[in-house]
């Protein structure tokens, strides 16, 4: 089972409701989500790359992070922290 990071929990609790996240409802949400990212791992010269796996569900407007290597759900994205359309479209 994946864990529920601390980074996650605090994002969960600012960007989707202000009571703790449940472990299970957090999972329901993974495995109904579309995966638009697999995470994966891969040497460059330098350095070791790893990626997260992204999920998003478009019913609850939410974009969730995985850490599969680890086993740890890393963050969450709303509504809240995306810009507005209108916004990006008056900076153009």
């Amino acid at each position: 089972m994946l864990k529920l990071s601390k980074h996650f929990v605090d994002n969960w609790r600012e960007r989707v409701s202000a009571e703790a996240p449940n472990h299970e409802e957090v999972h329901d949400i993974i495995r109904t989500s579309v995966r638009v990212q697999k995470g994966r791992e891969g040497k460059s010269r330098f350095s070791y790359i790893k990626t997260l796996t992204v999920y998003c569900h478009f019913g609850l407007n939410i974009t969730i992070t995985v850490d599969h290597f680890t086993q740890t759900i890393v963050s969450v994205y709303s509504s809240v922290n995306m810009p507005d359309r209108r916004t990006i479209k008056e900076n153009q």
